[in-house]
């Protein structure tokens, strides 16, 4: 396992992590330069739009 890999654990609450911070945004601004959006952050837009947070993007996607 490499000293940058991260952990399943750390992954997890890092993710519930970013779900709490929307919790308390009034926006959420997607910067995504080349219009590529991961996994963790498709995640994100979902969360936010189901709980009423307007989302916007950087870059066209």
């Amino acid at each position: 396992m490499s000293g940058d890999a991260l952990s399943e654990e750390r992954k997890a609450f890092l993710g519930e992590l970013h779900l709490r911070k929307i919790d308390l945004a009034d926006r959420v601004v997607v910067i995504s330069p080349g219009g590529y959006i991961g996994e963790s952050t498709k995640r994100e837009i979902v969360y936010a739009r189901a709980v009423g947070k307007p989302v916007a993007f950087t870059h066209p996607g």
